[in-house]
């Protein structure tokens, strides 16, 4: 495997410097949300590092391919990935009532986390030719790829996982904004935006998501019940006031209020600890990312890597937004991970596997 120099003079070293920033946050954090833990840290944290390793070796694997080769075997890896989401519904590994994990070789995998940048690759290698040709996408053209999209939605939330249903579906609408709506086009998907709720709620939701969303209307309805994970996590924000209560002094976390502290709950446990002023400081990293994201789809050689970009910086937005969002009631609980924050394997490697994605791309247009 011959290795051309080129691609590491012009890596992006500003995307890699600010996704180190955050992993490093991320487990200085993880330390303090796991401290309670009767197992301890060390457990979690060489999990977390083990993952990281793993994901710096993908990240280097998907830089070194062509990301237009990528894209035109993008058919068989998002077949793959549909093999595994259903195969999780069979023989997956069942934890907090849901069954979300495979084991392979010892590792638990959650295949809905890969489905993620998979859909993103191979939506864009669906739309760059309209992208290119800058024609704006009928209903006709859009019919193919959200069917694309609502095959893993269903067998997603059919786990259950909602949340990561919810991420594919915003990021799929997001691709297809990037490449450009007829008005006509945009006038039904509001129609039926108008609707889907009426039937996500009689049809695809399970009764405790339902509750969420009823418990997010009115927190107080069940304080002690489903109203309990925002009812403490608003407590844990709020507690950390303007300068927070310093690394390693939470209390909240610490007397296990929060349910998930080190996985969704992620962010209740920084903010307590580092305050209004420490949040304001991880917001500025995340969105400088995601900035770097944005300009390096701008930046592209080619519409189909400039689509891969933007598809890649809305899954960070998306789960940023409404993992944050969620901790301050701003948003219903739903399984979302913080990502470089929070606590897991799967979501570790697909965002190092995302980065590589974008580093890839960024290096590739001084090539051409």
């Amino acid at each position: 495997m011959r290795i051309d120099k080129r691609r590491f003079y012009h890596l992006d070293w500003y995307l890699i410097l600010n996704g180190l920033i955050l992993f490093g946050i991320g487990m200085m954090n993880l330390v303090s949300a796991t401290s309670s833990f009767s197992s301890g840290s060390w457990n979690f944290i060489i999990k977390q590092f083990i993952a990281f390793t793993m994901g710096l070796g993908l990240m280097l694997v998907v830089m070194y391919y062509d990301y237009r080769m990528i894209a035109n075997h993008s058919k068989y890896i998002y077949a793959g990935g549909i093999a595994l989401v259903i195969l999780v519904l069979i023989i997956g590994l069942a934890a907090g009532g849901a069954r979300r994990w495979i084991s392979i070789f010892g590792f638990s995998i959650q295949p809905s986390e890969l489905m993620k940048p998979i859909l993103v690759v191979f939506l864009a290698n669906m739309l760059y030719d309209k992208k290119r040709q800058n024609i704006p996408l009928s209903l006709k053209d859009i019919a193919k790829p959200l069917f694309w999209t609502l095959l893993p939605f269903v067998l997603i939330v059919k786990q259950p996982d909602l949340g990561t249903g919810i991420v594919i579906i915003l990021v799929s609408f997001a691709m297809l904004w990037y490449v450009g709506l007829k008005k006509s086009t945009y006038a039904v998907i509001f129609g039926v935006g108008a609707i889907s709720p009426f039937f996500a709620w009689h049809y695809l939701m399970k009764p405790y998501q339902k509750m969420r969303v009823l418990s997010f209307i009115n927190i107080d309805a069940d304080p002690a019940g489903f109203g309990y994970h925002a009812k403490q996590a608003i407590i844990a924000v709020g507690s950390g006031k303007f300068l927070g209560k310093g690394f390693l002094n939470g209390t909240q976390h610490k007397l296990q209020f929060i349910p998930e502290h080190h996985t969704d709950f992620i962010f209740t446990v920084f903010s307590e600890e580092w305050g209004f002023i420490g949040s304001v400081v991880l917001f500025v990293l995340f969105i400088s990312f995601i900035n770097r994201c944005l300009k390096i789809a701008t930046n592209a050689h080619d519409e189909l890597g400039s689509i891969i970009a933007f598809g890649i910086a809305s899954i960070f937005y998306v789960q940023f937004t409404i993992n944050v969002m969620m901790a301050i009631h701003l948003a219903p609980v739903v399984g979302i991970p913080l990502p470089f924050i929070s606590y897991g394997g799967s979501s570790l490697l697909v965002t190092l596997a995302s980065v590589g994605l974008l580093l890839n791309i960024s290096t590739r247009r001084y090539m051409f």
